[in-house]
């Protein structure tokens, strides 16, 4: 079978209990760039036996020998993509069968419905799919046509914004983020948040207030789909991962309060 004309992007560090799985998922695309972060483990073994194309991180993006501007280091491999079709996972993400399929057939159309798709997300679990969660649905804009959106932004939390008139579409189904231990999820928040605080150094008081609120829109929205989730028929997220993520949103809000008032 033919390969989709789609370049897939992957950031890697010392990922070899998961990346297999996410290049196995990805297969049936052309172009599988794997930007690392200089892996000591089997990660580009595994990334190499799968025929992926491997690029060294830019120091410039890095502190402390981590990430610290996501944006930048995915920037890297949208400027070295082979195709105009533009895909991009984590390290523990993974395409269903018949999202990929459905990507393939985008990719492959002469007539797109839309040039920038976004993705649904489900949670896994000990290998079981979560079917409610108060932050679904989670969409993120993941596949797109290099043509029609701009660059990566922001440091953390990076995104590709589409170009001025551009529609963005739903796709149907959905990739796999498996949920990491929690007190790994909680360090990783917390370097995020570190990264981020930096950011808002030199931000208006204005500019501030528009974060504030911003930051206020999650917490809300887990009050409001929560009685779904309890009463939800399929299996729900854990309670103690729900509470992980609305910890983590409230310190985002009170770090923006406490620098809009002192500082």
């Amino acid at each position: 079978m033919e390969k989709a004309p789609v370049s897939v992007e992957i950031l890697t560090f010392n990922n070899e209990m998961t990346i297999e799985a996410t290049l196995k998922s990805v297969l049936l695309f052309d172009e599988i760039l794997v930007i690392d972060g200089g892996s000591t483990d089997r990660t580009l073994d595994i990334a190499r036996h799968y025929g992926a194309k491997i690029l060294a991180q830019d120091e410039k993006a890095k502190l402390d020998g981590r990430i610290a501007d996501f944006s930048l280091v995915r920037n890297q491999g949208l400027g070295v993509a082979k195709h105009r079709w533009f895909l991009f996972i984590d390290s523990d993400e993974m395409l269903t069968p018949e999202l990929a399929a459905e990507i393939r057939g985008i990719a492959a159309a002469e007539q797109p419905l839309f040039y920038a798709w976004n993705v649904p997300r489900k949670y896994v679990l000990k290998g079981a799919v979560i079917d409610c969660a108060t932050t679904y649905p989670n969409m993120q804009m993941r596949f797109f046509h290099r043509e029609h959106v701009g660059t990566f932004v922001k440091q953390v939390h990076e995104r590709v914004l589409p170009n001025p008139g551009e529609t963005v579409g739903a796709l149907k189904h959905h990739m796999l983020v498996p949920l990491p231990p929690q007190r790994a999820l909680w360090e990783k928040w917390q370097r995020y948040l570190t990264i981020e605080e930096k950011r808002w150094q030199g931000v208006s008081r204005r500019g501030l207030l528009v974060k504030i609120f911003n930051a206020l829109k999650p917490i809300a929205l887990y009050f409001v789909r929560l009685p779904w989730v309890l009463f939800c028929g399929g299996r729900r997220m854990p309670m103690f991962y729900e509470i992980a993520y609305q910890r983590y949103n409230l310190s985002v809000l009170l770090r923006l309060v406490r620098h809009f008032l002192w500082n």
